[in-house]
């Protein structure tokens, strides 16, 4: 039996109601003991049954009662034994009594430390709980009846839970199914949680509870009440916080996005005026040529199909912000871009080398936007090479294979290279080396290679000017 006293200092004991029978009945062993050894003639040696009245006594009055009872005890042995049975030496006969004596008060002391341990033990476990900012109490699975409650269960009622059941408990407090459950948490260990909400202050509740062994009784439960309404409103402003961000990126993605048409857009629609005034040339011309002719419509044609798809690409980007991936290979879409730069490329005088590795396995990746990154890269290198004279304005174009499992695409420029005061903002939005440039070319190059899970970067070239690289993960690496 366990005995839980609140309150009390460290190491003062208080006996429980009842302790009075206990030491009576302790009593009365005492002198069934010796009546039984002196009826015996001391022959079956009963003395140490009287640690039985002994325990009965120190466990339920403390130790008083226990050396009483044990002082009880010597007497009997005193009394009956020395006159039944003499010693051939008397120092043998104080020495049986000394040993007796000490045994009692060892037993005694050594019990009654126990008892203290548990009391103190008790004592502990019980403030713990009372300090829990969770309610915490004991409920018999068949009556209902609370078996123990802390002091927070008390405040969150109104009342003293002492003698009340499960049935007097609002809703919300109690294990079970609910009227006001929100969600059933997974199962942990026996123990199930339900989030409930107090519909009168609308405060919401974490309530734990699980079958636990208590003492003698075979089935109780254990519910745990904990406060979580400012846990709730802290994820509600978190949500709220979150969806104003959305609402931010959407409209920072829609103010990218006008900046990118502006930037994109620029490129097909310089083309279509090049091969316009070509048109016009061969229209111009003597000796206009059927074939010729053609050949720049249909180029003209393309341009102003691509500005098409960089309006409806960039509106798509901007809806989903997530890339359109397909099976591609990338020599392609490197050959295309530089398909795309080809009335740029001419009008600068610049000379492209590719060194294309072969047998490259398939990316999966949105085809479009990674041309346009190509695009950008290649025109930056031309506009790089812009003040050198025409013989130096050399691109080279590469792909290649990564032991890491990935391709990798460098574009190399023999310009000025990149100025070391802007070197570490170079991929920052609107920062620009380029006089008439919005600085987003770049930004948008690394987002996309992200997007994809790649890493776009830049080193010196040793010849002179600068060498861009990013790298795209294969499909079957």
């Amino acid at each position: 039996m366990t005995f839980i006293q609140q309150g009390l200092p460290g190491g003062v004991w208080i006996a429980p109601a009842g302790a009075g029978r206990w030491v009576a009945l302790a009593l009365l062993l005492t002198a069934l003991i010796g009546v039984l050894d002196y009826l015996s003639g001391y022959e079956l040696r009963l003395g140490s049954l009287y640690l039985l009245p002994i325990m009965l006594a120190t466990w339920s009055a403390g130790h008083h009662a226990g050396l009483s009872i044990a002082a009880a005890a010597c007497l009997c042995w005193l009394l009956s034994f020395s006159s039944s049975h003499g010693y051939a030496r008397p120092e043998l006969f104080y020495w049986d009594g000394l040993v007796m004596v000490v045994v009692f008060i060892v037993f005694v002391i050594l019990l009654t430390r126990l008892r203290l341990a548990l009391q103190r033990a008790d004592e502990r476990f019980v403030r713990v709980l009372d300090e829990m900012h969770a309610a915490v109490y004991v409920m018999d699975a068949h009556s209902g009846r609370i078996l123990y409650a802390n002091r927070r269960l008390a405040e969150m009622i109104g009342a003293e839970p002492n003698g009340l059941c499960a049935a007097d408990l609002p809703q919300y407090l109690t294990g079970g199914d609910g009227d006001h459950r929100r969600s059933v948490l997974p199962a942990s260990h026996g123990f199930r949680s339900e989030e409930r909400r107090d519909p009168a202050s609308g405060r919401w509740y974490l309530v734990q509870f699980g079958a636990i062994p208590w003492q003698d009784t075979s089935a109780v439960t254990l519910i745990v009440v904990t406060d979580i309404s400012d846990r709730r409103h802290a994820q509600f402003l978190r949500r709220e916080n979150r969806d104003m961000m959305y609402r931010t990126s959407r409209l920072s993605a829609l103010a990218e996005a006008t900046s990118v048409l502006a930037h994109e857009i620029n490129q097909p629609l310089m083309a279509i005026a090049s091969y316009n005034d070509a048109c016009l040339r061969l229209l111009a011309s003597k000796t206009m040529e059927r074939a010729e002719l053609a050949h720049a419509l249909e180029k003209s044609r393309g341009q102003a199909i691509r500005a098409g798809n960089i309006v409806t690409r960039m509106r798509d980007f901007v809806r989903s912000k997530h890339p359109q991936p397909v099976l591609c290979e990338l020599n392609a879409i490197v050959r295309e871009a530089i398909e795309l730069m080809e009335a740029r490329i001419e009008d600068h005088c610049v000379v492209v080398t590719m060194m294309l590795a072969e047998h490259l396995p398939p990316i999966l990746a949105d085809r479009f936007l990674l041309e346009q990154v190509v695009v950008n890269l290649l025109e930056n290198a031309v506009e790089a090479m812009r003040p050198l004279a025409q013989p130096r304005r050399r691109l080279t174009v590469s792909t290649g294979w990564q032991p890491a499992g990935a391709i990798i695409v460098s574009i190399s420029d023999q310009g000025e290279g990149i100025p070391a005061a802007i070197d570490k903002y170079l991929y920052t939005p609107f920062r620009s080396t380029k006089p008439e440039g919005l600085g987003l070319g770049l930004s948008i190059c690394r987002s996309v290679v992200e997007a994809h899970g790649g890493r776009l970067w830049h080193d010196p070239n040793p010849g002179g000017g600068t060498i861009f690289h990013f790298t795209i993960a294969a499909e079957d690496a």
